[in-house]
């Protein structure tokens, strides 16, 4: 139904001539954005369920938190300790230096490979050493100007795996790190309101109002909490993914709950569809 759902969306954007913008927003950090989409290629979203935007197939109208992340390190000279699939290592962050020869900060995501004690210890200590060192330098700078030790590309704290099981997110990991070393993650992507207005202006709508976004997904914090503290006018849970029973509730997100839930992705574009006409 999925597929469906999403070619039934663009067949309406063409008819509202572009009036209706549509973006996939994913903090997915395990695989490439290139495997990623070979992924979904391969389940059978062909281009009529997740366009292109050039002649280049990679080219899609998916924004990542990894291409997010890899923008925010070059922006700040930052040269991370990885704690990051080697794929995505290779094809995602062109550009900055992950050598690990001299770095400068610790970057997290979704990394099943490299959560062990030998490397979570080696970005402790590397927090440590660059605490201090920053710590000295307190005196020359103010606290504002310095970038973040610890770089998150998102900390959700689980995730549905292949396996149709929950399995342990990148977050406590992070928390882990936070809580020894005393030091505050600067995470990139969802639920970051950063995140959410940078993939308001890639539309390419002038003056994008957020008020007349909606957000559709299965986590509550990163896509339900996240999406309306940004200011977005919507944000539909679907009962698929990583949702858990009782997820609408209001309980893991202070009390803020969804704008609708649904069963799936086929009623949410239902309904975003019968609000246009």
């Amino acid at each position: 139904g999925a597929i469906d759902a999403c070619r039934k969306l663009f067949q309406h954007q063409q008819q509202q001539h572009n009036n209706l913008q549509v973006l996939f927003l994913t903090n997915t950090s395990k695989v490439s954005s290139v495997t990623l989409l070979q992924q979904l290629r391969n389940m059978g979203f062909d281009k009529s369920t997740i366009p292109q935007n050039s002649e280049d197939d990679d080219d899609t109208i998916i924004m990542t938190s990894v291409g997010a992340t890899r923008r925010y390190l070059l922006q700040h000279n930052l040269r991370p300790l990885c704690l990051v699939e080697d794929e995505i290592l290779d094809t995602d962050f062109e550009g900055v230096d992950t050598t690990e020869a001299d770095p400068n900060c610790v970057l997290v995501g979704l990394a099943p490979s490299k959560f062990n004690y030998d490397k979570l210890n080696e970005a402790f200590r590397l927090l440590l050493r660059l605490k201090e060192e920053s710590s000295a330098q307190h005196d020359k700078d103010s606290d504002d100007s310095k970038p973040p030790l610890l770089v998150v590309i998102h900390r959700a704290t689980y995730y549905r795996d292949a396996d149709h099981m929950l399995s342990l997110g990148p977050g406590g990991f992070v928390s882990l790190l936070e809580q020894t070393c005393e030091v505050s993650a600067h995470v990139v992507g969802k639920p970051r309101r950063n995140f959410y207005r940078a993939a308001l202006s890639s539309l390419g709508v002038d003056d994008v109002d957020p008020s007349q976004a909606v957000m559709v997904g299965d986590d509550v914090v990163g896509d339900i909490k996240g999406a309306l503290d940004a200011g977005l006018g919507g944000a539909i849970l679907v009962k698929t993914g990583k949702y858990v029973y009782g997820d609408e509730l209001g309980r893991k997100t202070g009390g803020v709950v969804p704008t609708l839930t649904v069963d799936s992705i086929v009623e949410a574009v239902e309904y975003i569809c019968s609000t246009l006409e």
